[in-house]
């Protein structure tokens, strides 16, 4: 057999070339070409080194001096179940800049519809409104009193209804408080219509008609084409999604089956601490472990369970009262007992946990269920996550690191909401605000998200990384940005650790998944403020093509 045809059996099919190849490696090794086989990379090197790997058959994709990163992996997002709000009015800011605005998107949605079915609005956020306070029932009232109304802020742990809506769900003056929520109430007792976290929110949203598990699952098949070409266009090779229960996880395995889903993406089931999902006992029982999976494009990174609210919304659980709310600490949604119990129980069964906790009294708590759950049973990498980690103190992170816990960090949330966090914590605080950089000094890996904030969501990450600053103009704590360099690695490598697939992804090197993006520009070159202009040209996953920019 020739030499060119022994290259045809075991040379590289497709090949990029002429271009600068960002590896991401342990060296920071930069290339010109990357050679990919079967999915798998073949090498990083030399043009001359890597296009003398090509079968005749290889594709060749000339970069033009392009910059190719490793895929980019958002390691917390919420992304199926957007299938299923497609009838939403869409409250975000811009466009929607004051509370008229919310009334009127509103009010024109209800006019649409028939006599008391419900209208649903999402993704209002106070603080970017002309307005600076929270819409309320008699607000919400002026767009419909013939329809119950049901508005939820951005982040997904505070709403807002309308009289009628309270009215059907029988909250009143005399409705008392449900552990771990809070119905917010006037000076003379009557709910305004704000409803703080789950245990609130549900009495509400339980109200309103939805589909049923199968039909739920239906509807996020047929939606998430449109999801996945938005999350591809921004280079999200692979995408970890929180509070998935039976509907969702039944949507993405039969993406998968029926070749719908291009993307890889790691599945947080729901625990019971709060969010009332039966996956740490169903799983234990099955014998079902972390990296349990369909395959290398759906599998189980671990079981999602939580503490408090959101910083931007002031229910994030803190030690010392919000700088801009002098009575407020933020709320905590479960016991110690609980969330202990759980975390212990997930550990035994070889369970990762992803415990949602945001403020440093929410940290507390987890970091104590954490310990126990260590001292119950050997398990010597874990992994266990404290998801967004938002405000953390110096003595936290020594635990953090004693304890081997990892952090998806929503740093994310910098640029597009970083100025609402500014005036909750205050200036004395923001060292402690998502800090990157002791992480990083304190050995603690961690990878970044933006949980729904903002847009191109991984580069949006890396900018916050980097620069620490916000929508505003406003630096939060500039002495925790680190290099471009490693904010890449916030969206790559370590995000893979996160998930324990750092020998599988996350960088460019032999033998690794061929899951790359093309950047339009170098953002380890350029001024950090370009990071949020770049453009994505080309999104690959195992080696195929799966987004190009017109």
């Amino acid at each position: 057999m020739s030499n060119r045809s022994i290259l045809d059996e075991i040379g590289a099919d497709v090949v990029l070339f002429n271009g600068k190849v960002v590896t991401v490696d342990e060296d920071d090794s930069i290339f010109e070409a990357v050679a990919i086989k079967d999915g798998r990379i073949l090498k990083a090197g030399s043009n001359e080194e890597v296009q003398s790997l090509a079968s005749s058959r290889a594709r060749q994709i000339d970069l033009k001096g392009r910059t190719v990163l490793p895929g980019f992996i958002d390691s917390h997002e919420h992304c199926i179940r957007r299938g299923l709000q497609a009838d939403y009015v869409d409250c975000r800011s811009p466009p929607v800049m004051t509370i008229n605005d919310i009334v009127e998107a509103l009010k024109a949605k209800a006019g649409e519809k028939k006599e008391g079915e419900w209208v649903v609005g999402s993704w209002f956020d106070e603080t970017k409104l002309g307005d600076r306070r929270w819409p309320n029932r008699y607000d919400l009232d002026k767009a419909s009193s013939k329809h119950p109304i049901y508005l939820g802020r951005a982040g997904g742990h505070n709403a807002v209804a309308n009289s009628l809506a309270l009215s059907i769900a029988g909250i009143s003056k005399d409705t008392p408080q449900p552990s771990g929520g809070r119905i917010e109430k006037d000076e003379q007792g009557e709910p305004t219509g704000r409803l703080d976290e789950i245990a609130a929110m549900n009495m509400v949203r339980g109200k309103i008609p939805s589909p049923g598990p199968e039909e739920s699952t239906e509807i996020m098949v047929e939606k998430w084409p449109e999801v996945e070409e938005m999350l591809l266009s921004w280079g999200i090779t692979t995408m970890h999604e929180a509070h998935i229960k039976a509907p969702a996880s039944l949507a993405y395995q039969e993406l998968l089956k029926k070749g719908g889903l291009r993307m890889r993406v790691g599945l947080m089931l729901d625990g019971m601490t709060p969010y009332g999902g039966y996956a740490t006992d169903d799983l234990a029982r099955q014998g079902i472990r972390t990296g349990f999976g369909w395959g290398d494009k759906l599998y189980v990174v671990g079981v999602k369970i939580g503490v408090d609210g959101a910083m931007g919304s002031l229910t994030a659980a803190l030690t010392e009262p919000y700088s801009n709310d002098p009575e407020n600490y933020g709320i905590v949604r479960v016991t110690q007992e609980d969330l202990t119990e759980e975390t212990v129980r997930c550990h035994k069964a070889h369970l990762r946990t992803c415990i949602h906790a945001i403020g440093d009294r929410a940290i507390d708590i987890a970091l104590n269920s954490v310990e126990e759950a260590v001292k119950s049973m050997e398990w010597k990498d874990h992994r266990h996550r404290i998801e967004h980690a938002g405000y953390v103190r110096p003595d936290q992170l020594d635990r953090m690191k004693r304890l081997g816990v990892a952090v998806s960090a929503s740093i994310g949330f910098c640029h597009p909401i970083g100025d609402s966090h500014y005036d909750a914590l205050g200036t004395d605080r923001l060292r402690g605000y998502y800090p990157m950089r002791s992480f990083k000094e304190h050995g603690i890996v961690a990878g970044g998200n933006s949980d729904g904030f903002g847009r191109n969501w991984a580069l949006t990450g890396i900018y916050g990384c980097a620069t620490r600053r916000s929508s505003g103009g406003r630096y939060l704590a500039k002495e925790e940005a680190i290099s471009v360099m490693d904010s890449i690695r916030a969206y790559t490598i370590n995000a893979a650790f996160l998930e324990g697939t750092e020998d599988e992804k996350g960088s460019i090197e032999p033998g690794k998944m061929a899951d790359f993006v093309v950047l339009d520009r170098d953002i380890l070159t350029v001024d950090p403020e370009e990071i949020l202009q770049t453009k994505v040209l080309m999104t690959m996953v195992g080696g195929e093509v799966v987004y190009e920019a017109d």
